[in-house]
């Protein structure tokens, strides 16, 4: 279902779906930012992504796409690797934007749990899941092993070779095809699975 079909079906689901997609991926992309910035990198800072205005992270294309067709992106945040003193600071980057979808969602589900288990009620529950799931989803997509996605920057430090192999429009051409083929779902599925018991088992401990 798309957003405009959910907006038409249940305009209030489609707002919090849209709030909660906002909010991940301007979370998502400021850590990268960050990340590069504190690691020695100031590409980001310049281009103004140590922010989060949501503006300057949200692509125009990827949000049409988005509202269109279901899926789509924000901007991504370059930097220049030959600025970085280990390579090992472009795996953090890396996973500095996954990583950050985790700790929000985890953030969620412990608002839930204080909720639910203290009788204090400051946000809606349903709202809160939504939002803890959409992360949950972010997280889970990033990691996939196409680029331009996070998964690629991690597989590539490992093996090298893969930033090649995957390069030009190749890594968009699977990614395409993964997704308006229907088999994004059946790939991703069980990353998301793992990751929202570690997000619920975080939320409950701590």
């Amino acid at each position: 279902m798309t957003f405009l079909e959910l907006l038409r079906t249940s305009p209030f689901e489609a707002l919090i779906f849209l709030f909660s997609l906002v909010v991940a991926i301007t979370v998502h992309e400021f850590a990268h930012a960050w990340s590069a910035d504190k690691l020695g990198d100031d590409t980001p800072r310049l281009m103004g992504r140590v922010t989060l205005n949501p503006l300057s992270h949200l692509d125009p294309i990827g949000s049409l796409a988005f509202i269109l067709v279901g899926f789509g992106w924000g901007r991504p945040v370059l930097y220049n690797p030959l600025r970085l003193l280990r390579r090992s600071d472009e795996l953090l980057i890396a996973l500095a934007g996954p990583a950050s979808n985790l700790l929000l969602a985890i953030l969620f589900n412990i608002l839930i749990y204080v909720q639910t288990h203290y009788g204090v009620h400051i946000f809606s529950t349903e709202i809160l899941q939504a939002a803890s799931y959409i992360n949950v989803l972010l997280a889970a997509f990033n990691m996939l092993p196409i680029p331009p996605l996070d998964g690629s920057a991690i597989v590539a430090y490992f093996w090298p070779e893969y930033r090649s192999m995957m390069g030009g429009q190749v890594g968009l051409i699977v990614l395409l095809v993964i997704i308006f083929s229907g088999v994004l779902g059946l790939v991703i599925s069980p990353v998301i699975q793992v990751f929202s018991q570690l997000t619920h088992l975080f939320g409950i401990l701590l």
